[in-house]
């Protein structure tokens, strides 16, 4: 039997925009954080986008890779932004704009941390109470 068959598996991203903003946070200046926020909510409904952000170990990754995944999800956000006209994002490093998504992701509960360390709907600490 693989590790992997033995690992629970994560619960599911939301597949809305308005599943996604029940879990929002009320903030009051806008930061590089928020704009990507702005685009990922955007891009939600896309299931090639939401593909990139469910895996929670490196062999369900899309790429085979969490850290490619990030890099396409990113990807995808730049895009989005420079077709939307923001050309702050538009411009920004993929890096800048992945670490921006993992702060997004975890504002909502849903970082690949959060969802790997979840039991029952509810974030366990990860490593066994050492």
């Amino acid at each position: 039997m693989s590790v992997t068959s033995l690992r629970a598996a994560p619960p599911p991203l939301p597949s809305t925009v308005a599943e996604h903003l029940a879990h929002r946070s009320m903030k009051t200046e806008r930061t590089l954080n928020d704009i990507v926020e702005d685009v990922h909510l955007s891009l939600l409904e896309n299931a090639d986008y939401r593909a990139f952000l469910n895996a929670v170990w490196d062999e369900h990754a899309v790429e085979g890779s969490l850290a490619a995944d990030n890099i396409m999800a990113a990807e995808m956000i730049r895009a989005k932004a420079s077709k939307l006209g923001n050309n702050v994002l538009a411009k920004e490093k993929l890096a800048t704009i992945a670490k921006c998504l993992g702060i997004v992701m975890r504002r909502y509960g849903y970082s690949r941390n959060q969802r790997r360390n979840m039991v029952g709907g509810v974030v366990v600490d990860g490593n066994n109470g050492d």
